[in-house]
């Protein structure tokens, strides 16, 4: 099944964008991006999920893993605009409060470097 992610450098933090189906298949290159992502020095990551049509759980697993790991590293993760199928899985392993959603990728990384106008 298709599936991509492409990789940007924004203020401070890296940009994630996923594109298509992602499946228990693609859950260790997953992995292994997000353990490269844990090697930097206070992460802060954006991921936008706009244009997923399928997230598995165990990719939601990943993230969550991936949340915990960014925590212990003083980083952080927001998510924005998560897609329809992205949004059921969230609600349906009760992560509403667990994660930092965002509606857009400026407000994600206002959130996470604290540069917005106050």
């Amino acid at each position: 099944m298709w599936a991509e992610v492409e990789r940007l450098e924004r203020n401070g933090c890296v940009l994630l964008r996923f594109r298509g189906h992602w499946e228990l298949e693609r859950h260790y290159e997953l992995r292994n991006l997000l353990e490269d992502l844990l090697q930097l020095a206070q992460p802060r990551v954006v991921i936008n999920l706009s244009e997923v049509d399928h997230f598995s759980s165990s990719i939601m697993g990943a993230f969550i893993g991936f949340q915990q790991d960014l925590v212990r590293r003083q980083g952080g993760l927001a998510i924005v605009d998560p897609s329809e199928s992205v949004q059921m899985t969230i609600r349906l392993l009760r992560l509403e409060n667990f994660f930092t959603i965002s509606a857009g990728e400026e407000q994600a990384i206002e959130q996470l470097t604290g540069s917005g106008n106050r």
